[in-house]
């Protein structure tokens, strides 16, 4: 009964041939390779000539695996067995494995492919951290050399400006602060960066006075487009809100990079920043800014990529995307804020970019402002002992002249690590200073080295002044004995509110 089923469905991967002492093929049945009888084995293929000397060697059994034949120019690979007998009747045993050893060498080689695809990804892996390492080595190290001299230029613009200055001077005084607060969030993008990529930027929304951040914008680029010898038109409603709630410094940043494209692309003419009221409901409030220039303008092939992220146009529109996040920052965060940004422009004539933004309304005036702010502003009596451990003369001037100005404190200046603990034992100290940019310490080495001193010393409140502005860094200086962190850079109100807070709470 089996017999037509095998006769159908077996397939016979052995051939047996029987040769004589002379290799002579005596018999032969299931022809893997064309060999026939009466053919000289040898003969058939170059590889049968190791039988001439097997065939003396009687009894033996010799075995031969994974050779390599060719037939009619058909590739083979088999295993062989040779048995010379007494009787003249020597039995060579073929068996076809070409199916099995192609399919093994295949699997050998996608698993070979697989270890080596894997070492790739892992060596990319280790490529990429390697990468990212630097990358934020690099801008750990950028902001902190930036740090200090923007600091000092943030706080001696605030000192000047409360001197006798003409209405020009001031004007002037006014650009140098709004450029210092722009440059400090510039370094607060460049550490954002990462997450910038990653779609990750977080906004922040707080309540302020829109009208007073517009005009500010406007008086910087008023006089940057004068000095380019450019006309600088600024509307702005009527219906327009004072304040509102929303990301301020996001809304700046996107009018800033705007307003920039517009005066490196602008050669004569005029730029207009005209803001007006889309509507008003449900607690919320949609702006429409139009920024235009007479600018060179933008090929109409190109407007739907210029928002892409390392989008080049220079050689067609030299559009200069200058130092920053550029146009497609601009879109993320537009779109982040749930508003939408399109661009009109002609070649030679000039553009316009066109967005609308939403923001939260708000019930602050200025007068609940004004109350707002004297709540926080802490208020001191008397005089106080800081004590300042910083290594950069730059920032001791400016702590110093900042802190004299008000008159409500005594400040001793340490620039080494070794003198912190003397200069606590020997003097009164109701706060402690400290930078984290101390040579040869850290600062939380040195906060744990008062905070062991005794109980007396527990409380002492301890601000770090830090070049370190992750959220990660921060955190780890307050789990480790310090109270507060101040970022460079900072300016004079940053400084005396954090100092105030602190000096109240230990003064209770």
């Amino acid at each position: 009964m089996l017999k037509p089923y095998l006769e159908k469905y077996h397939t016979n991967n052995f051939q047996y041939i029987l040769v004589d002492d002379s290799g002579c093929v005596l018999e032969v049945d299931n022809p893997i390779f064309p060999i026939k009888v009466n053919d000289k084995i040898q003969d058939t293929h170059p590889f049968f000539e190791i039988l001439n000397n097997l065939i003396l060697i009687k009894n033996e059994c010799f075995e031969f695996t994974c050779i390599n034949l060719e037939f009619n120019g058909k590739p083979y690979v088999v295993d062989l067995t040779f048995r010379p007998q007494n009787n003249q009747e020597n039995l060579l045993i073929i068996e076809n494995l070409t199916k099995h050893y192609n399919n093994y060498q295949l699997t050998a080689q996608t698993r070979n492919e697989s270890i080596i695809n894997s070492q790739i990804l892992v060596l990319k892996n280790e490529y990429l951290q390697e990468k990212e390492t630097f990358k934020n080595n690099f801008i750990a190290n950028f902001s902190h050399q930036l740090r200090n001299p923007i600091t000092a230029s943030i706080i001696f613009s605030d000192l000047l400006n409360n001197s006798d200055l003409s209405t020009e001077q001031k004007n002037y005084i006014n650009i140098i602060q709004s450029a210092n607060k722009d440059l400090k969030n510039r370094i607060e993008d460049i550490l954002d960066i990462s997450k910038i990529e990653s779609g990750k930027l977080i906004l922040v929304d707080k309540v302020f006075n829109l009208k007073e951040l517009l005009n500010e914008v406007a008086i910087m680029y008023e006089y940057m487009a004068n000095k380019k010898g450019i006309d600088f038109n600024f509307k702005i409603a009527e219906n327009i809100p004072e304040f509102v709630e929303g990301d301020q410094y996001r809304l700046k940043q996107i009018l800033n990079n705007l307003l920039n494209n517009a005066i490196n692309n602008t050669t004569k003419g005029s730029i207009t920043l005209d803001i007006s009221l889309n509507y008003k409901r449900a607690k919320k409030v949609n702006l429409h800014f139009e920024i235009t220039d007479t600018g060179c303008g933008i090929n109409k092939e190109h407007l739907e990529t210029i928002f892409n992220r390392f989008t080049n146009l220079e050689s067609d529109v030299k559009i200069d995307r200058g130092f920053g996040l550029g146009l497609s920052i601009v879109k993320y965060l537009i779109t982040e804020m749930d508003g939408n940004i399109k661009v009109e422009s002609e070649i030679d004539k000039g553009s316009k970019f066109i967005c609308n933004l939403s923001f939260k309304t708000s019930n602050y005036n200025q007068s609940q402002k004004e109350e707002l702010l004297n709540k926080q502003l802490l208020k001191l009596e008397g005089r106080y002992n800081v004590l300042l451990v910083e290594d950069s003369e730059l920032i001791q001037l400016t702590i110093l002249k900042t802190l004299a100005s008000t008159g409500l404190f005594y400040v001793n200046i340490i620039n080494k690590g070794e003198e912190l603990i003397p200069n606590i034992i020997d003097k009164k100290v109701d706060i402690i200073l400290l930078s984290n940019t101390i040579e040869g310490f850290s600062a939380i080495d040195l906060a744990a080295s008062v905070r062991n001193l005794s109980k007396e010393y527990k409380k002492t409140p301890i601000i770090v002044l830090s070049t370190q502005a992750y959220k990660e860094d921060i955190k780890r200086f307050k789990q480790n004995g310090i109270n507060n962190v101040i970022i460079k850079p900072f300016d004079k109100k940053n400084l005396l509110e954090g100092i105030q807070k602190y000096l109240k709470k230990s003064t209770d």
